[in-house]
């Protein structure tokens, strides 16, 4: 029978290996829970009150509601982590801030018109009310909406950091040009363990976190990928996309595609694209075999 400790093991494996499927399948329970609450709420409350409520209008309100919430907050994500590391920290609050604005505006503009969709479907006749006083009424619910989604996605973002571990280039210097050292310091939970440089099979670009692909593991660098490039063992490592460095000793081979770009295929089965910009650079230190990897 297993222990405890090891069904949190392989849970924690499992979770950290699939994280395509683990974030938006949370994403997709919290839409659920949130809406069954919400609207299960208005209905009690609206026919407690002795409104004349019908069953689906709650969830036509919160689904509406949801249904574009979540790629405004998809967009903002993508343009956080594009700043990071670019800007400010005040000025990324400053922008930030700025967004809920439109935000807001496309919030309550989409809201309103599948609402009016549905219920033109229904037969119905949907009023929002007065639009200067309704917009900043919904404008003060989307900022508070806006910072806890903001809140939680980041603090998701932490927790999956902690528990992949954080790998560190110890320098005194932040700005030393001198190579990346044999190994790396990887912190993992309170404990501390060493990294081959070697192992990297591929790094991924994450806002200003360069993520290492190792054995199977995923470890957050906080360091640009400008810089990285520049430290990392010449000749073995090579620039293949704006959002990606290779181990050349790790890839079987490449194939072109219909577009004018390549796709590189590492010995593990990943693929990466080699974008155009970097396909000369990248032929010319490619030899497969050359290294082990």
């Amino acid at each position: 029978m297993e222990t405890s400790q090891t069904w949190q093991r392989r849970l924690k494996a499992h979770f950290l290996a699939h994280q395509p499927v683990w974030a938006p399948s949370l994403i997709a329970l919290w839409v659920l829970c949130n809406t069954l609450l919400l609207a299960t709420t208005s209905l009690m409350e609206g026919r407690r009150n002795g409104g004349n409520l019908a069953w689906w209008e709650p969830f036509c309100w919160e689904i509406s509601s949801v249904l574009l919430i979540l790629p405004c907050i998809w967009l903002i994500l993508r343009l956080h982590n594009w700043l990071l590391g670019r800007v400010s920290l005040l000025r990324l609050l400053l922008i930030h801030a700025l967004l809920t604005l439109p935000f807001s505006l496309v919030h309550v503009t989409g809201m309103v018109a599948i609402r009016e969709f549905c219920y033109w479907l229904a037969g119905w006749d949907y009023r929002f009310g007065d639009w200067g006083y309704e917009l900043l009424y919904e404008y003060r619910k989307d900022v508070a909406s806006y910072l806890i989604i903001l809140s939680v996605v980041f603090a998701y973002q932490f927790i999956v950091r902690r528990l992949q571990g954080e790998a560190s280039y110890l320098d005194e210097n932040e700005n030393s040009s001198r190579p990346l050292p044999d190994r790396l310091l990887v912190k993992k939970l309170g404990k501390e363990f060493l990294v081959a440089v070697v192992d990297i099979r591929w790094i991924e670009a994450s806002g200003n976190y360069a993520n290492l692909h190792v054995n199977g593991s995923v470890y957050p660098m906080r360091m640009t990928m400008a810089r990285l490039e520049t430290l990392l063992p010449a000749g073995q490592f090579v620039r293949v996309h704006r959002s990606a460095i290779v181990n050349v000793a790790c890839v079987s081979h490449i194939q072109p595609t219909e577009a004018g770009d390549y796709r590189l295929f590492l010995h593990t089965g990943e693929e990466l694209a080699l974008s155009r910009r970097y396909r000369d650079g990248f032929k010319e230190t490619f030899q497969p075999g050359e290294f082990a990897c």
